[in-house]
């Protein structure tokens, strides 16, 4: 379907920096039923992500115009939370566990929520524990949850390095645990030349067809 009307009607009101309108007509389209989950984040939230623009030439003005708008947008998917927790009951259970998480250094973590209440949708048992997670604390989660998956979520190049490391980490004291991988940082092949990694999700179809083929 296409969602255009309702995403011009979005933007608007994020362009604005209205938080109350923003929250509230993203979850009238779920309330009213004129879109599902799924087709909220893939065709509203994560284009208004993508292709946010700042009309001010003020650096840091631009940054904080950046966070605020990624505020309201956290905003919405916490909101969205009770309507996963609805149609979870009526979804098929993948009885294997995630870890979904950004790295260190790695600040964006709307990408990575919207993958953890994506995998839920999938029936999988996911847990999103945190943006700008040190190696350290990685580790320690992975031994306390025993997934079967490790979910990383990189948005800016630069944590390329740090993302390497952790998964040589991974590799090391848990050989047993798949490693996902996504975001915008690895749409470039040369980034995911020297990291070892067994999956890389880089939509929300993918994550269904990825979730099909494990699917028992």
């Amino acid at each position: 379907m296409n969602y255009e009307k309702e995403y011009q009607t979005f933007s608007e009101y994020l362009k604005k920096e209205d938080k109350d309108q923003s929250v509230l007509y993203a979850l009238s389209l779920l309330e009213d039923k004129k879109m599902s989950i799924e087709a909220l984040y893939k065709d509203i939230i994560a284009p208004a992500l993508m292709f946010f623009k700042c009309d001010v030439e003020d650096e840091e003005i631009c940054i904080w115009k950046e966070h605020l708008t990624t505020s309201i947008i956290r905003t919405i998917l916490e909101s969205v939370y009770p309507y996963i927790v609805k149609r979870k009951s009526g979804i098929e259970k993948i009885n294997q566990k995630i870890v979904v998480l950004t790295p260190a250094f790695e600040y964006h973590e709307i990408g990575a929520l919207m993958v953890s209440h994506f995998m839920l949708l999938q029936g999988f048992d996911a847990s999103y524990i945190g943006a700008n997670t040190p190696k350290t604390e990685i580790l320690s989660a992975l031994r306390a949850y025993q997934p079967d998956y490790i979910a990383l979520s990189v948005t800016n190049p630069y944590n390329i390095v740090v993302t390497e490391q952790i998964c040589s980490e991974i590799r090391r004291f848990f050989p047993n645990i798949k490693i996902i991988l996504g975001g915008q940082a690895f749409k470039s092949q040369a980034a995911l030349s020297s990291i070892s990694y067994d999956y890389l999700l880089e939509d929300f179809d993918a994550i269904k067809k990825f979730a099909d083929e494990v699917r028992p």
